[in-house]
């Protein structure tokens, strides 16, 4: 079978994400051509929620400035909006360790090493990072940094939806899905992600803080793929019938089969759009439809804080 493209339309923008928010797709288990409806409309969502977060990030750097107003955005600021959640926070911080043991690693296979040198020696040579101590300060009770290793119920959702896919692909679409799964914001063109967001001329992003918004920008294109499949998988239950919902909700890795030459749907608009509807919606707030600050607008409710 011959190996799908992720080409564009020749009428869209020089400007966007579209084509990486596909692929994207594709690699959080979406079909290998995701439409091209449902990615611009995952885009100008993503966009908006970044412009939202860069936002309320300004706010929280004025208020570490204190007596000036400051036009740097630091890492700090980003990871102080995701104090109210230990999971995701636990997330992004893993992440941010692996890519710095990633960038350690290449110093030491880089440079020349004496061979007396121990591992131990080494790990201890690499400095503590930056956010782990600003972690350590704004942690008071130790909630934050709790029990780091225990089990992410998204992640490993993700993980087992993205074995089931590949169970049925040969080798040419597992290249294809694993190429999908290295696409990311963090592109080396970092001119084009700040350019995206629109970011007034007063407004600079430090080298970790941009790390830190492409991460959450890429968390929220997964979250939303998350939520469309979730809208499909209501749609394919019995109503009303909660041993088959409990059912549907489980799968098991050892006894699942998956059809052969089977084919994935692409994820729709109007998946995608339900799935947005029920996580804005007032009624499903815990604040409930009747509290005033229900009447926000809806992206100011973050999907990936």
């Amino acid at each position: 079978m011959a190996e799908t493209s992720f080409s564009k339309p020749s009428d869209t923008e020089t400007l966007n994400y579209i084509q990486e928010i596909r692929q994207m797709m594709h690699g959080f288990g979406d079909s290998s051509e995701p439409l091209f409806e449902s990615a611009k409309i995952i885009e100008e969502v993503v966009l908006q929620q970044m412009k939202t977060i860069v936002r309320r990030a300004c706010e929280i750097a004025d208020r570490r400035a204190v007596s000036k107003k400051s036009n740097v955005i630091n890492g700090e600021d980003l990871l102080f909006l995701l104090r109210k959640d230990k999971v995701k926070l636990q997330r992004i911080v893993k992440y941010l360790e692996l890519k710095e043991l990633g960038t350690s690693a290449q110093k030491i296979l880089t440079n020349d090493v004496p061979q007396n040198v121990t591992d131990t020696e080494q790990i201890d040579n690499i400095k503590k990072m930056p956010f782990q101590t600003f972690l350590d300060e704004i942690d008071n009770t130790g909630e934050l940094l709790e029990n780091p290793s225990s089990v992410d119920d998204v992640k490993r959702r993700r993980c087992i939806r993205a074995d089931i896919v590949t169970r049925s692909m040969d080798e040419i679409h597992y290249m294809k899905f694993a190429k999908a799964r290295r696409v990311s914001f963090a592109n080396k063109n970092r001119h084009k992600f700040s350019d995206w967001i629109c970011l007034d001329g007063d407004v600079t992003l430090s080298k970790q803080a941009y790390t830190i918004l492409s991460y959450l920008a890429y968390e929220t294109v997964a979250q939303i793929v998350d939520l469309a499949f979730l809208v499909r998988q209501d749609q394919s239950k019995m109503q009303g019938d909660a041993i088959d919902r409990q059912r549907y909700n489980y799968v098991n890795l050892f006894t699942y089969k998956p059809r052969k030459n089977f084919v994935m749907k692409s994820l729709t608009p109007s998946e995608i759009t339900e799935a947005l509807r029920r996580y804005w919606s007032p009624q499903l707030d815990m604040t409930g439809p009747f509290n005033r600050w229900s009447m926000r607008r809806p992206h100011l409710k973050l999907l990936a804080c």
